[in-house]
């Protein structure tokens, strides 16, 4: 059961509720239990008592500030209650005192009428400042109250004001009952709320979705002839963990079929070359003859088959190569080969390189067999007169050129397929293009096919993302 809580902390559904939770304990701790414990209690005041409350609080204030910090606090007589009080009542007056230092508009009247001063001269004569006094005096006079606030311990502190009549206006804040406080607090921390559990799910949605992309990048990078990689599992959601789990099955069922179909066309091909040696060693006894010399050559072309389809497998089984291979020897080679097959068709083969010697890392004879079955297939197709270009550019492109009938309207991917014949009638069996394709591919490379913008069918093979290309006069770079 542990085990199990444990592994959601990888849910999507679980971290978003999580952080949802979390986000919405502390909005109702800080928006609305801490603010109704912190709301005052309304209460109806007179203005009477508004202002003499406000004005004591001032004076008291005063006096705590001059104490903690002598000459900082800003002067009483440039406050703005005082101002206002002074204004409505010409005969108002107060007296502040904070040890010895005194302020004021008015003589400390109630400080010597009720003996405060000689309390004070007391606790001078006192050792222990733990022995403090405190008291306060309201005083009925004319229909108005004086007031007077005596405390010392250490240090004196003590004010008085006479003579307020007419209260001043207030500005406070007027309740608004329960539900209007209660809304009027916190509707705008509602909306901040929400705002803040969209961007929390917002986020999470985020992060998933690049871990999606990446996911789905990588599946798009797997070569299906090697499925030997696997799509990775951490740091995936548990919502997504199955599908990616079950695409990982699919890929290891996949690379098995493939790999048993490999097994079965690789060892049939080569239980083939026996029986099929055999039999032509039998025709050889047989005597001269049109039935000899076409059972020979079906015997001949079953060979090549056979032979074919041992390269195709035994190139597709690789994943690696080893060694470097220059391209410009390799086109001279071919060429040099294949010029007797051209000259006997009445094809006159060209090769052009715009570099003295051009390497790739690579394996030098399965790249001249691609070179030369494309080669050889452009021969097929050329007619009698015609030329076929073989050209290496600066950047070690190859391309095979033919001025023959083009491609038609055959899709040119469809080419490279294995027993893939466009004209039916032609020799072969659809092979040699796959075993370009396939010689192209383990070597990093991609190869295609155009029609020619003049006419004729253009094959490019393309080695740019691994080449290293060598001048002629430099060494060979590792």
């Amino acid at each position: 059961m542990v085990r199990r809580i444990w592994n959601w902390r990888k849910s999507m559904f679980a971290q978003i509720a999580l952080l949802t939770l979390l986000f919405l304990g502390w909005g109702l701790y800080s928006f609305v239990i801490r603010p109704i414990a912190d709301m005052p209690i309304a209460t109806q005041r007179s203005p009477e008592q508004a202002t003499t409350d406000r004005l004591r609080s001032v004076l008291h204030a005063f006096v705590l500030a001059e104490r903690e910090t002598p000459g900082k606090p800003p002067a009483l007589a440039t406050d703005p209650l005082i101002r206002a009080i002074e204004a409505r009542n010409p005969g108002f007056r107060y007296y502040v005192r904070a040890d010895d230092r005194a302020f004021g508009n008015g003589d400390p009247v109630y400080f010597r009428q009720f003996g405060f001063d000689r309390l004070a001269q007391v606790h001078r004569t006192i050792a222990d400042p733990a022995i403090c006094s405190q008291a306060s005096k309201l005083v009925p006079r004319d229909g108005h109250t004086d007031y007077a606030d005596f405390y010392m311990c250490d240090r004196l502190s003590y004010f008085e004001y006479r003579g307020l009549e007419r209260p001043v206006i207030v500005n406070e804040e007027q309740p608004l009952g329960a539900m209007g406080g209660w809304l009027a607090a916190f509707s705008g921390n509602f909306l901040l709320a929400a705002g803040g559990v969209f961007l929390i799910f917002a986020l999470i949605f985020t992060l998933h979705v690049l871990s999606l992309r990446r996911v789905a990048k990588l599946a798009q990078s797997i070569d299906p002839q090697r499925l030997d990689a696997k799509l990775p599992e951490k740091g995936v959601a548990n919502e997504i963990l199955p599908l990616v789990r079950a695409v990982n099955h699919l890929i290891g069922q996949v690379d098995a079929a493939q790999r048993r179909a490999t097994f079965f066309l690789s060892a049939a091909a080569h239980e083939l070359r026996t029986p099929l040696t055999v039999l032509r060693t039998r025709l050889e006894l047989m005597e001269e003859g049109a039935e000899k010399d076409k059972l020979i050559g079906d015997v001949r072309r079953l060979t090549r088959l056979v032979n074919q389809l041992l390269t195709l497998m035994s190139i597709s089984n690789r994943r690696d190569i080893t060694g470097f291979a220059d391209l410009v020897l390799i086109g001279r080679k071919v060429t040099q080969d294949l010029s007797l097959l051209a000259d006997r068709t009445g094809v006159t083969l060209r090769f052009d390189s715009a570099v003295p010697v051009f390497e790739i890392p690579g394996d030098a004879e399965l790249i001249g067999s691609a070179i030369a079955n494309l080669v050889d297939n452009a021969i097929s197709f050329a007619p009698e007169g015609t030329s076929v270009d073989v050209g290496l550019s600066a950047d070690g492109t190859i391309t095979v050129r033919d001025h023959g009938p083009g491609l038609g309207s055959v899709d040119p991917d469809t080419l490279f397929e294995p027993f893939i014949r466009p004209v039916s009638n032609r020799r072969g069996y659809g092979l040699g293009l796959a075993i370009v394709s396939a010689i192209v591919r383990l070597h990093g490379g991609r190869v295609a096919a155009a029609n020619a913008p003049d006419g004729g069918a253009v094959f490019t093979v393309t080695f740019s993302d691994q080449t290293i290309n060598v001048s002629a006069d430099a060494t060979r770079l590792i």
